[in-house]
């Protein structure tokens, strides 16, 4: 490793828990990155749920074998969901892997937004169905490979992001939902991990927040970003969960999240839901920021999705820099950088439930200054 890369390894190091205020490097820092968009990850709640498990049960069983902490967590999970049953996979990015293969024999062909994330491509071709894909967020082109690539007979499954990562674009859901009525047993698969905890009057996530929520729709989702621990979810039914159990591979295969992280995100999921106020709290900020970024001229997108992608005239790179030099610190996405990242170099900006209306008023002043 060079000195330099050392520099930056040390510049970028975190040296607290993830946080609306936080130390990165040895400074304190507005943070606005990532996915922690209820910094649970960083709550005394969580942390102590966390050491208490490993006190009693230590990491992990090294097998299938139950343990009450397992069973706790898909029992909120299910509370939150309201569904029959869970599926606690090893990582959010395997839990769309886990519902597509549990869903293999339910249809014949995939259709998929060309820009899904690396978990939705990596599990398409686990499931060894032909693909399709169409154009990014497009109904129109989604319309034009169902009638070119479906034969009579068969059913088709629309996969997609709910929330796509870099840019924070809302998937149109609904159009899709539309276009499958046409299509008896089609299905729509959402990998949702940035919508749970975050969209929905209750924060059940993307198909909440659309009204799509029912038999043909499904979502898999994380505990590892708005919740605060780790792990995968699929909200299911007994017999779904059951099919995840026997045909999806990476639950039989896959050893469970550690122990001290299950209880950790039980205990995330569990202060979510007893404190409504930090839905409210995240919409606030993202109305607030929306209302900043607009205010300089950017095109902001009019949803409640807390990811901001500004893309401007400039270095955003030498902006990012300075933006650091003032403690405060973003995401530079360069160019086609990220899965659904787009061809320009872009900011990415996180909003949190727990940032104060001031560091957003900082935020927004430092960019009016340097873009």
């Amino acid at each position: 490793m060079t000195i330099v890369e050392e520099s930056l390894n040390a510049r970028d190091r975190m040296d607290s828990p993830i946080g609306a205020r936080m130390r990165i490097g040895g400074r304190d820092v507005d943070y606005f990155c990532g996915t922690s968009y209820h910094a649970l990850h960083g709550h005394p709640v969580v942390i102590e749920a966390a050491v208490q498990a490993l006190r009693a049960y230590g990491l992990g069983p090294a097998t299938r074998a139950d343990m009450s902490v397992y069973m706790e967590t898909e029992a909120l999970v299910c509370a939150h969901f309201g569904c029959e049953a869970a599926a606690y996979v090893a990582s959010g990015y395997l839990s769309i892997m886990a519902l597509l293969l549990a869903l293999r024999d339910d249809y014949d062909v995939a259709f998929a937004d060309e820009r899904s994330h690396f978990s939705v491509n990596d599990a398409l071709k686990c499931a060894e169905r032909p693909v399709f894909r169409f154009r990014h967020r497009d109904p129109q082109s989604l319309s034009e490979q169902l009638r070119r690539h479906l034969k009579p007979g068969q059913v088709p499954v629309v996969v997609s992001d709910g929330v796509f990562p870099s840019t924070g674009a809302l998937a149109p859901l609904d159009h899709y939902a539309q276009l499958l009525d046409a299509y008896p047993g089609g299905l729509l698969c959402i990998d949702d991990s940035h919508g749970v905890g975050v969209l929905g009057s209750a924060g059940r996530g993307t198909l909440e927040h659309f009204g799509l929520e029912g038999e043909r729709a499904f979502c898999a989702g994380t505990l590892s970003k708005a919740f605060g621990g780790f792990g995968g979810i699929v909200p299911a039914s007994r017999a779904l969960a059951d099919r995840i159990a026997a045909k999806g591979g990476v639950v039989a295969g896959a050893s469970p999240p550690p122990v001290p992280a299950a209880a950790a995100a039980g205990a995330g999921l569990r202060l979510f839901r007893e404190n409504p106020s930090m839905l409210q709290a995240l919409r606030t900020n993202v109305a607030h920021m929306r209302t900043g970024l607009a205010g300089l001229g950017l095109a902001i997108p009019q949803t409640p999705v807390p990811i901001f992608n500004v893309q401007a005239r400039g270095d955003l790179k030498a902006v990012c820099e300075r933006l650091r030099e003032r403690d405060i610190v973003v995401k530079y996405v360069g160019a086609s950088g990220y899965s659904d990242a787009p061809s320009v170099e872009t900011l990415r900006i996180a909003v949190f439930s727990s940032h104060s209306s001031e560091q957003i008023d900082d935020l927004i002043a430092a960019l009016a200054v340097l873009l």
